[in-house]
């Protein structure tokens, strides 16, 4: 009995150390202003994040086919949640899309006209990815 409970014990413990992000829903979600996320990863790293958290994140920016900035193999863009020091990158579609994540999560967001950054002029019907 006791080597049952330490078997169980271990993989107990061993659940909390894992932080392996899980398989999301792929099922896109509309926002009532418009932004629309599709959960590819659950991350399971840490609490939620919540305004004045320091995020740091991967970024492929694109308007239509047109990629405007990637970061892959870069580092990642590091800011304060709320503050968006770079309007140009972290705007506020980006922001409300970030909402709710957890380290190892992964979204694809498309960012309406009315989210995206200031002075980029999208076309109407085609959102910012």
């Amino acid at each position: 009995f006791a080597a049952l409970a330490f078997v169980e014990g271990g993989e107990i413990m061993k659940s909390f150390d894992d932080v392996t992000p899980t398989e999301g829903s792929a099922q896109t979600i509309t926002t009532a202003s418009g932004l629309q996320s599709t959960e590819l990863l659950i991350g399971k790293g840490g609490s939620t994040v919540l305004p004045g958290y320091i995020i740091g994140l991967q970024a492929k920016v694109s308007v239509g086919d047109k990629v405007i900035y990637d970061t892959a193999g870069d580092k990642p863009i590091a800011f304060k949640l709320g503050q968006r020091p770079f309007q140009n990158v972290i705007c506020e579609g980006v922001e409300e899309g970030i909402k709710g994540m957890k380290v190892g999560g992964k979204r694809v967001l498309q960012v309406p006209k009315n989210l995206a950054p200031p002075g980029v002029d999208l076309p109407e019907g085609v959102p910012l990815t």
